[in-house]
């Protein structure tokens, strides 16, 4: 599967997960208010998925593929609480959830950065959320898979 295919795959296991969460439809509504692109007028708070990064890290007969993902949380309440709730409810639905597909394993999913500031109108607070993940193929032969 290219890199491609793989970050695809990756990003609507992303999506499931957190819009099937409970704690997240709690935060975000029902369903979640999780964007490509977000509306004009939205609703706040709300999560918009950012860039997506991927990068070959095969070696030695062992395909693995590291993507880097950046989720953006948007918040009016008058203070940091609610993006900092925001930020630990969707590292707490990503924790110990299976992104795994038919195509690809997930093998390593870690949060390695996150970010709160109030952005350039004064009204909205942004929270950042850059999630590092390893996928293999599903399809490797066995002696290549251990």
């Amino acid at each position: 599967m290219s890199q491609i295919n793989e970050a695809r795959v990756l990003a609507v296991a992303l999506h499931q997960v957190l819009a099937g969460s409970g704690a997240v439809q709690s935060a975000l509504g029902n369903p979640p208010r999780l964007y490509d692109d977000a509306p004009e007028d939205p609703v706040f708070p709300y999560l918009t998925y950012g860039s997506a990064r991927s990068e070959d890290e095969s070696a030695d007969n062992a395909p693995m593929t590291a993507h880097i993902l950046t989720l953006h949380l948007w918040s009016r309440y008058a203070g940091r609480a609610e993006v900092f709730d925001l930020l630990h409810i969707i590292s707490s639905a990503l924790h110990g959830a299976d992104l795994s597909s038919a195509q690809q394993n997930v093998c390593a999913l870690n949060v390695n950065y996150t970010d709160v500031f109030r952005t350039a109108d004064r009204r909205t607070l942004h929270g950042v959320l850059r999630l590092s993940v390893k996928t293999q193929p599903t399809d490797l032969p066995y002696e290549e898979a251990v």
